[in-house]
């Protein structure tokens, strides 16, 4: 007669549902959620870009390795506590083997200078 217990499938439903009020969807599309950190001032959320997102430029190349990653960005995203939310982005370095060319992706995901997400700068136009 009473509920059923929640499935750990269930729960890592309502983790990502909840992930998703606090990451823009298309953020989600190119990293996943890697830490989240509460701070004096706010909260920061580091997104690690995902690894099968290989550069355009080394998709046909047999030995292309992950070497680290790209100075990351910060980005004000929404806020539903009382601290902002900061986004830290770090996109993947990627080279091929043997050689010091790294390559990385773009995705501009930010309207510069601002350094806000398009949701929150478009909130911010109204």
């Amino acid at each position: 007669m009473g509920q059923k217990k929640k499935q750990p499938q269930a729960q890592a439903i309502i983790l990502y549902e909840l992930s998703r009020m606090m990451v823009p969807r298309d953020i989600l599309e190119y990293f996943e959620i890697a830490e989240v950190k509460e701070l004096i001032a706010g909260w920061r959320i580091v997104l690690h870009e995902k690894e099968n997102l290989v550069p355009d430029k080394l998709k046909d190349k047999a030995d292309v390795v992950l070497d680290g990653f790209c100075n990351p960005l910060e980005v004000l995203s929404h806020c539903f506590s009382l601290k902002p939310v900061h986004l830290l982005m770090k996109r993947r370095r990627w080279k091929e083997g043997g050689s010091d060319k790294h390559y990385s992706n773009e995705y501009g995901l930010t309207n510069d200078p601002s350094k806000l997400t398009h949701d929150m700068a478009g909130f911010l136009k109204m």
